[in-house]
């Protein structure tokens, strides 16, 4: 399984039509149920201003609703403290809850931002 980073979401909530997102590049090489986020992404998407409007807040759920959702565990959140803890650069708490979330259920991660996450030495990251 592949789990998104939220800027995949983002990505192609913004490119609406106008080129392929690298969401739609994804789903054509997997299946829907191959496709995952966390719970901790949904948070991150909906902080977002844009949400407020009804229209861009029903197309947000609208991409998200094939998606698996992986919930933020008890293991997980152990797993993400302890990456924040022990790397040598900054992780924000979203990023280590998602690299988490991806370790944890042994899944690659898809993101657009591959310095966030290429410090983490046992997480795998898709070519998109």
């Amino acid at each position: 399984m592949v789990i998104l980073d939220t800027n995949i979401i983002i990505d192609h909530l913004r490119l609406s039509g106008t080129q392929p997102s690298q969401l739609e590049m994804l789903v054509k090489k997997l299946p829907d149920d191959d496709l995952g986020l966390s719970v901790i992404s949904i948070q991150e998407l909906f902080a977002g201003q844009s949400t407020k409007d009804p229209n861009k807040a029903t197309l947000l759920l609208k991409t998200i609703r094939p998606l698996r959702v992986l919930e933020y565990s008890t293991q997980v959140a152990k797993l993400a403290g302890e990456l924040a803890r022990d790397l040598t650069a900054l992780i924000t708490f979203a990023d280590a809850a998602i690299a988490a979330t991806a370790l944890e259920n042994h899944c690659v991660l898809a993101t657009l931002n591959n310095k966030h996450f290429s410090q983490i030495s046992k997480l795998r990251l898709v070519k998109i």
